[in-house]
C-alpha cells in the first residue's frame, strides 16, 4: 500500500532547520569527512576529479563548500529555505537553489551528483522515492556517478542518541528516541532539546529503504550499484553511501 500524500514529506519538526547556524554546531561535519569520502568516490570511479556537481539536500552547505575546492563547477539544492538563505550568506560564491527532489529539474546534466544527510530519506511514499530518482537521473548523462547517503536498516541502533549545543548564547542538550514503525518502514525519531529557556521538541520520520529496494528504484531509471562504502564518525555509523552509475535509460 501506498497512501501517503505531500504532506508525509514535510513532516518534520525541527530545532535545526529552523536555525541553520545551529545545524553547523551539531553536526560539525567530523573534518569534512562526508565530502572527503565523496571525494574518493569519485576520484576512484571517474578516474580524475569532476568537472561538475549537483548537491540535492545541499543544507547549508558546508559539504558542498569544500567539494567546490576540486569542482569547479557545483550547485546546491535543498528544501528548506532558511537553510537556502543560510547557505547563500555563508558561502556567496556558490551556486545556490530552493527545489523539491521530486520535481527539480534545471535542464542540465552533472558528471556527479550527491544527496547526503539522510536527505532522501525525509522522502517516504513509494511513488515519490521513485520521483526523486527520476530527478537524479534527469541531470545524469551516461558515467555520471552517483553518491547516496542512506540509512543502513540493520544498523538504527548506531543513530546518535545524545546532541550538544554550547556555544556562547546558549547551552542545550537532547535525548533522541528512535520508533520502529515496521509496516510502512518508517523510522521515528522525537527529540527533546534542554536549555534554560525550557524545553524544545523535535520530530521526524525517516523512511528506511533496504539495498535490493534500492538497486530496484536506481536499476529503474537507468543506474548500476557500484558500491556501499561507510564512515566510522559517531554521527554517521549508521550510514551507508551507495554509489551508482548512470548508463542511461533503457529503451
Amino acid at each position: 500500500m501506498d497512501r501517503q500524500t505531500d504532506r508525509d514529506v514535510s513532516d518534520v519538526s525541527n530545532l535545526l532547520y529552523r536555525h541553520p547556524e545551529l545545524y553547523e554546531v551539531v553536526y560539525d561535519g567530523a573534518g569534512h569527512a562526508v565530502a572527503k569520502l565523496a571525494e574518493t568516490i569519485l576520484h576512484d570511479q571517474l578516474g580524475r576529479r569532476a568537472e561538475s556537481l549537483l548537491d540535492i539536500g545541499c543544507g547549508t552547505g558546508r559539504d558542498l563548500e569544500y567539494l567546490a575546492t576540486h569542482i569547479p563547477d557545483v550547485v546546491g539544492v535543498d528544501h528548506q529555505q532558511a537553510m537556502i538563505d543560510y547557505a547563500r550568506t555563508r558561502r556567496p560564491e556558490i551556486n545556490f537553489q530552493t527545489g523539491d527532489m521530486r520535481t527539480l529539474r534545471l535542464e542540465r546534466a552533472f558528471e556527479a551528483i550527491t544527496c547526503f544527510g539522510y536527505a532522501l530519506a525525509n522522502i517516504h511514499a513509494n511513488r515519490d522515492i521513485d520521483k526523486a530518482i527520476a530527478t537524479f537521473a534527469a541531470h545524469s548523462q551516461p558515467g555520471t556517478v552517483l553518491i547516496l547517503e542512506m540509512i543502513d536498516p540493520q544498523r538504527t541502533d548506531k543513530l546518535p542518541r545524545s546532541f550538544t549545543i554550547d556555544i556562547p548564547d546558549l547551552r542545550a542538550e537532547a535525548i533522541a528516541e528512535y520508533r520502529h514503525h515496521y509496516a510502512q518502514q518508517l523510522l521515528e525519531r522525537r527529540r527533546t532539546w534542554r536549555r534554560a529557556q525550557g524545553l524544545v521538541h523535535d520530530h521526524v520520520n525517516f523512511r528506511l529503504i533496504y539495498p535490493k529496494e534500492l538497486e530496484h528504484y536506481l536499476d529503474n531509471h537507468g543506474f548500476e550499484v557500484l558500491g556501499a562504502y561507510e564512515l566510522s564518525e559517531k554521527l554517521n555509523a549508521a550510514s551507508a553511501f551507495v554509489a551508482a552509475r548512470y548508463r542511461g535509460e533503457q529503451s
